[in-house]
């Protein structure tokens, strides 16, 4: 399966997976395909470690957000409007509660339990935007061993959007593994799907993996 057929749709992703696996390079690639199709593409970045490479995503996207408190994007979302065919694409969610913990610290649960609100209320206001509306939005999260009980099969789970899940049409895990070539063992990234909520994409399509794109940049 090719990942476009993946992302064509306006559904709400979730996408998540390890450091480095290539949930930015996905995201931006689909920006651009987007921008290209003629749609309008907000890209909000909440992760201090992509500051130095925001110059590189900028030429990808139609409008580029800096937002890195989780309170202010919650004001956002709420206030967003869809006047036309439109991709919000956020990274990330786990970049939201990182900030917050940074800023704030964490005490105890209740400290956890204002940001998992505040992080899934902005997936919330951007959920209410998309009924009816030309929405396509694609939340990225970070990924976090699953230890009680898998998530849809899976070993590792979306941190920080476990509470968000309700509001996600589509849940796609990017993971690393070894593929063998003869006496050579390489390592690939790949996207599979976990979850397909209203059984759009993989109706008509039993397999679940897809290659990533090629970077950008």
């Amino acid at each position: 399966m090719d990942w476009r057929q993946v992302f064509k749709q306006d559904l709400i992703y979730l996408v998540y997976g390890g450091p480095l696996v290539g949930k930015t390079r996905l995201a931006v690639n689909i920006a651009d395909a987007d921008l290209k199709a003629g749609r309008r593409v907000v890209y909000v970045n909440t992760e201090l470690n992509n500051k130095p490479i925001l110059n590189r995503i900028k030429p990808h996207v139609g409008e580029l957000i800096e937002e890195y408190d989780a309170e202010a994007l919650w004001d956002w979302a709420r206030g967003f409007t869809v006047k036309e065919p439109t991709t919000v694409i956020v990274d990330s969610l786990g970049g939201l509660r990182l900030n917050y913990i940074a800023e704030y610290g964490v005490g105890g649960p209740p400290d956890t339990v204002k940001v998992s609100l505040l992080v899934t209320g902005v997936v919330h206001n951007l959920a209410q935007r998309w009924m009816g509306n030309p929405l396509k939005v694609v939340l990225l999260s970070h990924e976090s061993p699953a230890f009680k009980e898998s998530f849809h099969g899976e070993d590792g789970y979306p941190t920080s959007a476990w509470k968000a899940i309700h509001d996600v049409s589509l849940v796609v895990r990017l993971i690393a593994r070894e593929v063998t070539e003869g006496s050579a063992v390489r390592v690939e990234r790949v996207g599979k799907i976990v979850e397909d909520r209203y059984g759009i994409i993989l109706k008509n399509n039993a397999e679940r993996v897809f290659n990533l794109p090629e970077p950008l940049f």
